[in-house]
């Protein structure tokens, strides 16, 4: 299966788990010290806030990673990205398993339990928590005092209402059902468990678009009209990440690259035990309309492919003919140009199939 998001920077593997850090999280460090710089806001407090999201992000996938040891699964490879871990389409995120579904609420379960705790303590010491995901208007998501400005910065309760406040914003946007966010991977072991659906159904991919267009509307209208235009980028950035998740999940499934009970039709989620139930089920195909047009278009682009290797093909006979009998300083500058891409292009399908 191709990885559509492969830029990573290995942290290394922490007990049984591989750490990565994406790029996507790199930058939006970068972009929000940079913004902060440029528009006069405090650099320190804005570095401090980064740095308590780093850790809220470990605890949320130290919820993941607790959950799978303790219902017996393997921890899961993590890519940080600023909501927690990338996951990726394919059969891990649509696992119908109950212990699967376990894990992936485990990460929001536990970012909301932070907040909690951590909101409880901010009004313990008579300051107000920010519950707006979008910020405060004075102080972003540190707290407030009664008279309504913000607590100082760098006190304890400057910390813990950061705390709480980033972690909250993690759960609320986990609870988007739509990949890369873990209500969309929930949503999609629901429906293809209960309802006895294929893991290609489109039911899936197509609520993703839904909710990619919602919040990309709703981040322009935020941009627009909203006094405090906070949280407007990021919703659009939210909506681009989704649509290229379904974007790369629809193409797979036109590809074929899921299986309906796993590798080779059988379901080794459970073990092998699967195997003595005796041969896989074979379900009647139910092809509806737009999967017809799907296929339709994926069959035109893989013709259209061939007859563009079977041209290649043909050009190349003729360039090697006129080579052979007329020697190099006959060809074209047009014709050595051709020679030298496809005898590159066909030394790299070599490579690849080694």
């Amino acid at each position: 299966m191709t990885d559509s998001f492969p830029w990573t920077i290995n942290l290394g593997r922490w007990g049984s788990t591989q750490i990565r850090i994406h790029l996507i999280l790199v930058v939006y460090l970068a972009l929000t010290l940079l913004d902060a710089a440029f528009a006069g806001h405090s650099v320190a407090q804005t570095a401090g806030w980064l740095l308590l999201l780093l850790a809220v992000l470990a605890l949320h996938e130290l919820g993941h990673a607790l959950m799978a040891a303790r219902v017996g699964l393997e921890p899961e490879d993590i890519r940080l990205w600023p909501l927690g871990n990338l996951i990726m389409p394919g059969p891990s995120a649509s696992a119908r398993t109950p212990e699967a579904l376990w894990v992936a609420a485990a990460g929001p379960l536990t970012s909301l339990a932070c907040a909690v705790v951590a909101y409880l303590g901010v009004t313990f010491a008579d300051a107000h928590p920010v519950l707006n995901p979008f910020g405060y208007m004075k102080s972003g998501g540190a707290p407030f005092l009664a008279d309504g400005t913000p607590e100082p910065a760098f006190t304890a309760v400057w910390w813990i209402g950061w705390f709480g406040y980033l972690n909250w914003v993690v759960f609320l946007a986990n609870l988007v059902p739509a990949l890369p966010m873990d209500m969309g991977r929930i949503f999609r072991g629901l429906v293809a468990g209960p309802w006895g659906l294929a893991r290609d159904s489109l039911i899936a991919p197509y609520s993703a678009y839904v909710c990619a267009l919602i919040l990309g509307l709703g981040g322009v209208a935020r941009m627009l009209f909203w006094t405090n235009k906070s949280g407007g980028g990021a919703m659009l950035g939210m909506a681009v990440m989704i649509y290229l998740m379904v974007r790369a999940e629809t193409r797979m499934i036109e590809d074929g690259s899921f299986f309906d009970e796993g590798i080779f039709g059988y379901d080794f989620s459970q073990g092998y035990t699967s195997l003595d139930a005796g041969s896989a089920k074979v379900r009647p195909t139910r092809e509806g309309a737009l999967r017809r047009w799907r296929r339709r278009r994926s069959e035109l682009r893989r013709l259209r492919r061939e007859e563009k290797d079977a041209a290649e093909a043909r050009r190349m006979d003729e360039i090697l003919a006129k080579l052979y009998s007329q020697g190099r300083p006959a060809l074209t500058d047009e014709e050595n140009l051709f020679l030298v891409r496809v005898s590159a292009r066909y030394r790299s399908r070599s490579k690849s199939h080694e």
